[in-house]
């Protein structure tokens, strides 16, 4: 059996593991946290959805 890879959250500080599949809110959010914050692989799937929902609301510079 193999083990699932956990990690913490950076922002909720709850144990994730990572997803391979998502809503469109959660590929934004990956690569929100990719592209413009530089923090990758370090919010759980929930922290990351929310981040894109509040980008695509506040921050207009990266909605082209």
């Amino acid at each position: 059996m193999r083990s699932e890879e956990k990690n913490i959250c950076g922002v909720c500080r709850k144990d994730f593991t990572p997803q391979e599949e998502g809503s469109v809110f959660l590929e934004a959010g990956e690569w929100l946290a990719a592209e413009v914050w530089k923090d990758a692989g370090t919010l759980c799937p929930l922290c990351l959805e929310n981040r894109a929902k509040l980008a695509m609301m506040y921050l207009h510079e990266h909605n082209t």
